[in-house]
């Protein structure tokens, strides 16, 4: 008969509190992330203003690239980080991170590939978070142009059924 150990699912904040706590050990990609993500956590749940899960996730992104962007000395690095690590980081749905993360991809607010993740336009990611665009060293936009200069013209952006984006 097989023993079957039973391990509970931890929050990822109490999960990745011993990264706090250790030293890193020089060139630890890994080590430095996870650290990040516990910081940023943290953060986010220590934050008691209420906000929808929308801006839950790009504060935490924000803030994750702040924290990782400190640690390793770059803010556009691709962020090891897969939809389902980021659902259990918020405590939300999957489907709901699925859908906020194509909401930002359509976007081109980030690049996302289901593994990692990358932030291609800091301040209106900052923006739509409510977070300080000076703290990652980005200028904030004085005004919001729109997404389109004058003589650009936009190109046909489809959701993920393949429809006619309209809400980009």
């Amino acid at each position: 008969m097989a023993t079957r150990i039973y391990l509970p699912e931890l929050p990822a904040s109490v999960a990745a509190l011993p990264f706090l706590f250790m030293r890193a050990r020089t060139g630890d990609r890994d080590w430095d992330f996870n650290a990040a993500l516990a910081s940023a956590v943290s953060a986010e749940r220590a934050d008691s203003e209420r906000r929808n899960t929308r801006r839950r996730l790009a504060w935490l992104l924000c803030e994750l690239g702040w924290q990782y962007g400190r640690r390793i000395g770059d803010y556009s690095q691709e962020m090891p980080l897969s939809r389902a690590g980021l659902a259990r980081a918020l405590g939300v749905s999957l489907c709901r991170v699925k859908r906020i993360l194509a909401l930002l991809t359509l976007s081109s607010v980030v690049e996302s590939d289901g593994e990692s993740l990358r932030v291609v336009d800091w301040p209106r990611l900052c923006g739509m978070a409510g977070y300080d665009c000076a703290r990652l060293g980005v200028e904030a936009p004085d005004v919001f142009v729109g997404p389109f200069e004058d003589d650009e013209q936009p190109t046909n952006r489809l959701t993920a059924a393949g429809d006619q984006a309209c809400f980009v």
